[in-house]
């Protein structure tokens, strides 16, 4: 609830002075904001990593929704989306690029409805999180809701030591904290010293994560 009203606050701001019949018969920002979240939650696939959504939208929008004097359009596309970037920190959706959202004009979409079409488009994003070997020269900086760790080639922090599994464990973002899962590996992960089971730990700034004989300080970043 905590996050919807902030989101819901900061699409506010975008009409602020505006008045509120000016939007009577007319989509407001936070309905198409809604609107946009259930369609990327529509588009969740199951990845190497987990849940993974796209990250590029265009969203076709009836122009009357969008006619309406002092509504910034570029301002509601960068908020928009921030709203679905902010939607998959909190439901740990991998989104592997910066999310990116265009509006246009679609007339044969009706009033209130949005036509959506979305694309993978893999980008840099800004890091939230590091591991820093214990004793060796590695780190490993990550912006990805949810990191792979492993041996293959295909994984966010990749790690050479035949002891770590191809797919051996995964960092994520999810509900407001950081979690650590094993992914079944064959040589374990451990959080300070102490072997996971079957179901995530959080983690928090200094804790030791182990996966397999490599240990690493995990360290959060603003």
């Amino acid at each position: 609830m905590g996050l919807a009203r902030e989101l819901e606050r900061r699409l506010e701001r975008i009409v602020d002075g505006l008045s509120a019949t000016v939007f009577r018969g007319r989509m407001h920002p936070v309905d198409l904001a809604d609107r946009l979240v259930r369609q990327a939650d529509l588009l969740v696939e199951d990845g190497p990593a987990g849940s993974t959504i796209p990250n590029d939208y265009v969203v076709g929008v009836n122009p009357r929704d969008l006619s309406v004097d002092g509504l910034d359009r570029d301002t509601l596309e960068v908020e928009l989306a921030a709203t679905v970037a902010a939607t998959a920190a909190e439901r740990g959706w991998r989104i592997e690029g910066p999310i990116r959202v265009r509006l246009v004009d679609t007339t044969t979409v009706g009033q209130g409805s949005i036509e959506c079409t979305a694309a993978r488009a893999p980008g840099g994003l800004a890091p939230w999180g590091q591991l820093i070997e214990e004793r060796g020269s590695r780190h490993f900086l990550f912006g990805d809701n949810r990191i792979l760790v492993g041996r293959a080639d295909d994984t966010d922090v990749t790690l050479a030591e035949p002891e770590v599994s191809r797919y051996h464990a995964l960092i994520f973002r999810e509900a407001g904290r950081i979690w650590l899962a094993d992914l079944e590996s064959a040589n374990g992960t451990s959080r300070n010293g102490s072997r996971l089971d079957a179901e995530p730990v959080a983690i928090g700034p200094g804790d030791l994560l182990g996966f397999g004989p490599a240990t690493f300080a995990f360290r959060a970043l603003s």
